[in-house]
């Protein structure tokens, strides 16, 4: 059975009367939401990644002292499986991006491409990295920490002069550890004193 369409009064009436709900708004993508917390773990397991945060440590001691300062790690960039007609071949070694600071730094990076991929696969593993991929952009700075000053050994005249002083203490034990103790006080006032 058909029910009868309201009449002009009774339409104009349930519309006065019903409200409707707005649609909710859509949610931000779970890319945004996410992405901080992203950023926090990468920073914070960066270490524990494929060789980059290895290399990061210890890139003063793989490429020298001067090329340290031109150039930083940036990421690996793994090497695709080689394909064939009888499936996937072995991988082959991926590429290095490395940051410099200004393009006569690449060029001179270019210039050691070898030796630094030599010295890069000696330290994360044979063709680990086949190339270097250079990108331009500041580098981090590395604050390195002062080195720690060396007490000065005690001349011969303070050594006789402490050894003296003590000459009257009758317990061995007493005398070692007094010995000690005033040789790291004269050391300590040797270091402030220039």
């Amino acid at each position: 059975m058909k029910r009868p369409l309201p009449s002009l009064e009774d339409s104009l009436r349930i519309l006065r009367t019903t409200h409707t709900k707005r649609m909710p708004k859509a949610p931000p993508p779970v890319k945004k939401q996410v992405q901080p917390l992203l950023k926090s773990l990468q920073t914070r397991f960066e270490q524990m990644d494929d060789g980059t945060g290895k290399l990061k440590n210890r890139w003063t001691e793989i490429v020298g002292e001067s090329l340290s300062k031109l150039c930083e790690p940036v990421r690996i960039i793994k090497g695709r499986a080689a394909s064939n007609k009888l499936g996937a071949g072995p991988a082959t070694g991926g590429a290095l991006e490395l940051r410099v600071a200004n393009s006569t730094h690449a060029t001179l990076i270019l210039h050691h491409a070898p030796t630094l991929i030599d010295r890069i696969n000696l330290f994360l593993g044979s063709k680990t990295v086949e190339r270097l991929r250079i990108i331009q952009g500041p580098l981090a700075v590395h604050s390195k920490a002062p080195p720690i000053a060396r007490p000065k050994p005690l001349s011969a005249q303070e050594e006789l002069g402490l050894q003296q002083s003590l000459s009257d203490v009758e317990d061995e034990k007493v005398r070692k550890s007094l010995l000690l103790l005033g040789r790291s006080i004269l050391k300590r006032h040797n270091m402030k004193t220039p």
